[in-house]
Order: structure tokens, then C-alpha cells, then sequence
């Protein structure tokens, strides 16, 4: 039977298991995780949603405690693809546990948290490149930064999944369309918030006509609480993943294709992944569009260095200037301590406005 492999067991890995448990082509699923009894959980309901489905998908737990451990985790499974879902820092603290550091992220952009979100996918890139050289990986992790990241370390990397995935998704549904075949959307990650400026907006083609009107479409789902939206971008994930088991043919709109920064209108045939950008468009077009609006999420990833933008270099400037400058992508270990020092300090901290 075909093998995944899914590495997290928080919200989104969540979504995405349940998701394919129903919809997808038959196939094992191998849980990564460091606590097992999360890991338990995730598999028997997936197992009973997939009992219910009568999809002949199935689960396995593989608890793994130590991230050294991964590889061996990998070779066991000798998965066909991987989907990275776990990351050290989760999208929700603001929620939960509100600090100076979440203030901190607000102000200077969720690109701050790029260090946290890139080791994890740096270790399972690797990871499965040694133990499964012929196998995919899928990151669902900050894509839009972290698969350029990835490429920086020649860490391969398909594409990321969520974000602009959700956005086509939303946009498809208010446009009524019974698929994207005729919807193109180059958007990035900070595009999931109304911009300030109607200029710097999401860009939108439908039958290669480019609409004007992008943000009124995406207004219900900026609406939504964030954490609801899990449930359009597992299933929008599971479409992906169960493509690429399959090797069938699908036309979306995905983060961080190719290791690019942003996210872009693709082509998934055959396994193989390509850019279905509209006429008139070309990629270098394309890609300056993502990296003018990676500047509002507070990081830029170009070439073998990570910048921040404006805001988040004034933010740290305030507790960390020597971090304001940013780091070379290919030298990640440096930045996760200093920036792990960084945010042990302020959650401490009481958060500000």
C-alpha cells in the first residue's frame, strides 16, 4: 500500500489527516510525533472517520521522541511523499498565551517567527532526502518564507500547502466555480489580512481575466477566526497530497512552489509540479510581486539571505538590535538561539499595544 507520511499532530496536521481519511485514495498514513498519546488519538479517529468513508485508508502511530531519531522514523516508513505540520512556534499564542513577545510578531509581522518555522522543515527536508531520496516533501509550515529557505539549503522541496491554497479555495467557492481550472491566484502568506492599500492587494485571473475586485471576494474569509479556517485548508491539503499519491492531475494555487517565495497558480500532473501563471505574466514578474509583499509579513527571502521588513527591523531594533539585520539562510542554528533567547525573555514580558 502507498505510505505518507505526516510529521505534527497539532490543528492543522489534524485537519489534514481527518480530511484525507475520508476523501482520499487508499493509502497509510504514518503519524510523526514526539507525544504519543496525541498521536493515538489522531490515528483512531482517523481510522473511524475512514471506517465510516469506507476509503480503505488507514493509519499508523510512530511516536518519535527525539528529533535524531526522524530518519530512522522516515526509512521504517519509506513513505512515498511527507507533510511537515509541526513547527516550534505555534500560529495561535496570541490567543492563548499573550506576551511582549506576541505583541512583538504583531507589530513587526509574523515573518519574525521565520527562525522557528525553518529548523523544523530544515530537519525533515534533510531527513528525507537521506532516507528517502525519491520521496516528496510538502511543507505546511510559513511556506511562503520557509521553502526559500529550503532551496538556500538545498533541502528539496515540492511546495507548501495552505495560504494561497486557501485563498483559490475561498476565492472558488465565492465565484461559484466547480473547480480552478480557470482561476489563477498569486497571493502571499500576509494576503490572508486585508492589506492597508487596495493596491497591494491579492492579484486574481479568471479566464484570464484579471479581477479588480479581489478583496470584496475574500472579505467572508478574513471574516472567519483563523482557527476555522483549518478546515478548508485540510481539505484543500488533502486534495494536494492525494494528487500527488495518485499521480492525477490538478490545477490550484499553492505557497512556496519549488522552493519560490509566495504563493502561485500551479499545475499538478503526473507527481510533477509546474507554474500555470496567466498570459502576460512572466515568473520573474510573478516572483517580484511575493517578495514586495513578503516586506509587509517582516521577513524577505532572497537568494542565501533572510532581511526583515521596515517594521520588524524597527521592532527589534527596540529589544534585539543585533538581530535587525537578519542572517544568512544557509546558517539557520545561530538564529534559532538567538531568537529562542529573544522569546524566552519576552514571554515573560506582559504584552503591549
Amino acid at each position: 500500500m502507498t505510505e505518507l507520511a505526516v510529521i505534527g499532530t497539532g490543528g492543522l496536521a489534524r485537519a489534514v489527516c481527518y480530511a484525507l481519511a475520508v476523501t482520499g485514495p487508499p493509502v497509510r498514513i504514518t503519524v510523526i510525533g514526539r507525544d504519543p498519546a496525541r498521536i493515538a488519538a489522531l490515528c483512531h479517529i482517523g481510522m473511524a472517520r475512514a471506517a465510516i468513508a469506507g476509503s480503505g485508508v488507514t493509519f499508523r502511530p510512530a511516536p518519535v521522541p527525539l528529533p535524531e531519531a526522524l530518519p530512522e522514523a522516515l526509512a521504517t516508513a519509506a513513505p512515498a511523499g511527507v507533510l511537515l505540520a509541526a513547527s516550534s512556534q505555534s500560529p495561535w499564542e496570541s490567543l492563548r498565551s499573550p506576551s511582549a513577545w506576541t505583541s512583538l510578531l504583531r507589530r513587526g509581522g509574523f515573518g519574525l517567527t521565520l527562525p522557528f518555522q525553518a529548523e523544523a522543515a530544515v530537519r525533515a527536508g534533510a531527513a528525507l532526502a537521506s532516507a528517502g531520496p525519491g520521496s516528496w516533501f510538502v511543507n505546511a509550515c510559513f511556506p511562503d518564507a520557509v521553502n526559500p529557505v529550503l532551496a538556500a539549503c538545498g533541502v528539496p522541496v515540492l511546495c507548501g500547502i495552505g495560504n494561497a491554497g486557501l485563498l483559490a479555495a475561498s476565492l472558488q467557492s465565492a465565484l461559484g466555480l466547480a473547480d480552478q481550472r480557470e482561476l489563477r491566484v498569486l497571493a502571499h502568506h500576509v494576503h490572508l489580512h486585508a492589506p492597508a492599500s487596495p493596491g497591494d492587494e491579492a492579484r486574481v485571473w479568471h479566464r484570464d481575466r484579471e479581477l479588480a475586485d479581489a478583496g470584496a471576494l475574500l472579505a467572508a474569509q478574513r471574516a472567519v477566526p483563523r482557527t476555522e479556517l483549518n478546515h478548508v485548508t485540510g481539505l484543500t491539503a488533502a486534495r494536494v497530497l492525494g494528487c500527488l499519491l495518485t499521480g492525477g492531475d490538478l490545477d490550484t494555487s499553492l505557497p512556496g512552489p519549488l522552493g519560490l517565495p509566495g504563493g502561485y497558480p500551479v499545475r499538478l500532473a503526473a507527481g510533477r509540479l509546474s507554474l500555470r501563471l496567466p498570459p502576460g505574466l512572466d515568473r520573474d514578474e510573478a516572483v517580484a510581486f511575493n517578495q514586495r509583499s513578503a516586506v509587509r509579513d517582516g521577513v524577505i527571502v532572497e537568494g542565501a539571505r533572510v532581511t526583515f521588513g521596515p517594521a520588524a527591523r524597527e521592532e527589534l531594533s527596540r529589544v534585539a538590535p543585533d538581530l535587525a539585520d537578519g542572517f544568512p539562510a544557509t546558517d539557520l542554528d545561530p538564529a534559532v538561539k538567538a531568537f529562542t533567547q529573544l522569546r524566552d525573555r519576552l514571554r515573560d514580558l506582559p504584552a503591549y499595544p
